[in-house]
């Protein structure tokens, strides 16, 4: 009897030991000035809330209530699987991976610091099955490239990047590796004059565009 109750307080600890983590979850939703924000709350290993972090729906942060746990926080899924690993130090995100609920990576974000402020960024995008999605490499103002991909591999879309919208040049491919459209982005979408080429890479016509549509 003795050596079964000892068992099972051995048990009880190692299972304390194992699940005694840093965690931080989503808590509140809301809208300023017509752009949604988010409120992430922090708990440290015994379960205590420490800190809150307010940020764009985009990821960029605008301030932290409090001091986040250094070293990783974790974040799950209802069903108990991993949503996301991150690294905090003195209240800065320093990378982080996110999983889809099959546990397959979502996401990785890595970034680069001088002091407080944010030097770089590379974020990584995947499909469910894997592939990857789109690669972001920017600076701290949002300034960088981004590139898009098909889901079975192949590189899509080239474009610039400002104030973390496609902004500026943009270059699409087939999946051959031929050139599809050469032109121009605002916030996102198609605008201004746009080269497209056929599958064995002619220009076969010069069109202009209007937030995604032709004129």
């Amino acid at each position: 009897m003795k050596r079964v109750l000892l068992s099972l307080l051995l048990f009880t600890s190692i299972s304390t030991f194992l699940f005694a983590e840093n965690v931080r979850k989503v808590t509140s939703v809301h809208y300023y000035e017509g752009d949604p924000k988010r409120e992430m709350t922090f708990y440290n290993s015994d379960g205590e809330e420490v800190a809150k972090e307010f940020y764009n729906i985009d990821g960029r942060v605008m301030g932290v209530k409090g001091d986040i746990p250094e070293g990783d926080i974790f974040e799950y899924y209802e069903n108990g699987n991993i949503k996301s690993n991150a690294r905090y130090n003195s209240n800065l995100l320093y990378n982080e991976t996110e999983y889809y609920e099959s546990g397959v990576k979502k996401s990785s974000i890595k970034n680069e610091w001088s002091g407080i402020k944010l030097q770089k960024t590379v974020n990584v995008m995947y499909y469910p099955d894997g592939n990857k999605q789109q690669e972001i490499e920017m600076d701290g103002d949002g300034s960088g490239i981004s590139k898009l991909y098909y889901d079975t591999g192949e590189l899509f879309e080239t474009a610039e990047l400002k104030d973390v919208c496609r902004d500026g040049k943009v270059t699409r491919y087939y999946k051959s590796g031929k050139k599809q459209l050469s032109g121009f982005m605002k916030d996102d979408m198609l605008n201004g004059l746009a080269e497209e080429y056929d599958i064995k890479g002619k220009l076969i016509r010069k069109v202009e565009y209007i937030d995604d549509k032709i004129r």
